[in-house]
């Protein structure tokens, strides 16, 4: 009894784990991606990071214990001291605060961009699934041609010319279409597993999977985009995009920074005071009661911090030109991005249209095969035309999709949010 139920429970343990397909949206997709992503939430515990740094800079100097106790002879005549001595740095805390200020909204506007790149990921992952999904169909579709051509070439007679040779072809290129199948539903998978991945949830087993069910879907909206004109797109980039803002805080840092290089010529003061005493002379009491107080600076006569300074200079002028030379070539990358959409997006309509013709083709071909009026031979050569319509189609609706997404990516901002920015 015992042994059965070790193998019961092993056979239950061993058992596959199958993950459950959850379909989303689009939207449901990024939303999950934005609230459960693990990457995203560790990019955000640079905040309490950038948080801390501003404390730090704030800080103020712990002041110093100091004391000087005579021993001996000398003690009579001199006085020992028992005190604090406080360091105060002059205009360098302020600036450098004001320095981690701007280090954190680099932080901030960096998460937002990364947020941004990470919609983009999401977007262009669900994309791969509808295409593999489509892939996937039109290799059905293709299956049952196939299947469908097999028993065309067997209903024909055998006392026709190239009877044996036609059917050996068609159950060929059936077989052969069975492994492409295959192959397009490992990719599939695949896709699903890297939308999944880019999902990025802690504790789940889910896979995730797009609510259409493939790229020629009637309720299909992805590709349903209408730009703005080119000026709103630049308009919405300089403004909007995060690497100008990312380049704006980092020169508002540097200019502190250069700030605080000069200040370091300014000297620090310390102040302090305490309790003294000094011994009296033989028979006179043992002590004369009293205070002190004092004073000092640094004197930055040796070393004037000049490479600092210089240092600090340059730094700042070239992140100025840096941000200079960004906004020059994104200017010409965004109307590289509007030029590709805008032939891109005919080119798919175009394809479009094709395939409408090609298939009306197709299907009086597999017709007149079926009556006998043409041999297989043409079939083949129709249908393997068509499939490269059908491929072209695809990659159309691929490049498309990719040149909105390369959009976005350098515009640093999702154009079709509606949003104030395209009323001023």
């Amino acid at each position: 009894m015992r042994l059965i139920l070790t193998v019961i429970c092993l056979i239950f343990f061993c058992l596959p784990v199958k993950a459950e397909v959850v379909r989303v949206s689009l939207d449901e997709a990024v939303q999950l991606t934005l609230r459960n992503n693990l990457d995203l939430q560790a990019k955000r515990k640079e905040l309490g990071i950038a948080n801390a740094e501003i404390k730090i800079a704030n800080r103020l100097q712990n002041p110093q214990i100091q004391s000087n106790i005579l021993i001996g002879q000398v003690r009579t005549g001199n006085s020992s001291q028992v005190g604090a001595m406080l360091p105060i740095e002059t205009f360098k805390r302020g600036v450098r605060k004001k320095a981690a200020i701007a280090q954190k909204r680099v932080i901030e506007n960096q998460i937002r961009q990364y947020e941004h790149e990470l919609k983009i990921r999401v977007m262009k992952a669900y994309f791969d699934v509808l295409y593999y999904k489509s892939v996937q169909m039109i290799m059905n579709e293709r299956k049952s041609l196939f299947e469908n051509m097999v028993e065309l070439s067997k209903n024909r007679s055998k006392a026709q010319s190239g009877y044996n040779i036609e059917l050996l072809q068609s159950d060929i290129r059936y077989k052969k279409q069975l492994i492409e199948l295959n192959r397009a539903k490992a990719d599939l998978i695949n896709a699903q597993f890297n939308l999944t991945k880019v999902i990025n949830e802690s504790l789940t087993e889910d896979m995730y999977d797009t609510k259409e069910p493939s790229l020629f879907s009637d309720d299909l909206t992805i590709l349903d985009i209408k730009l703005p004109t080119y000026d709103i797109i630049e308009a919405v980039a300089l403004k909007y995009s995060h690497s100008i803002r990312i380049a704006d805080s980092n020169i508002e840092k540097y200019n502190q920074e250069y700030i605080l290089s000069k200040h370091q010529r300014i000297p620090n003061i310390m102040v302090g005071g305490g309790f003294a005493w000094q011994a009296k002379y033989e028979g006179e009491g043992n002590w004369w009661p009293g205070a002190f107080v004092g004073g000092g600076f640094d004197l930055p006569v040796l070393y004037t911090f000049r490479p600092e300074i210089d240092k600090a200079k340059v730094i700042l002028e070239k992140t100025k030109m840096d941000k200079a030379s960004y906004e020059n070539k994104l200017k010409l990358t965004l109307k590289q991005n509007y030029n590709n959409f805008k032939y891109s997006q005919q080119n798919m309509n175009y394809y479009k249209e094709i395939l409408e013709e090609s298939d009306k083709i197709l299907k009086m071909s597999t017709e007149r095969y079926r009556k006998g009026e043409n041999n297989l031979i043409n079939l083949l050569m129709v249908e393997n035309g068509h499939q490269d319509i059908l491929n072209e189609y695809l990659s159309a609706m691929d490049i498309y999709y990719g040149v909105y997404l390369d959009l976005m990516h350098n515009m640093g901002h999702d154009v079709l949010l509606e949003e104030e920015i395209f009323e001023e």
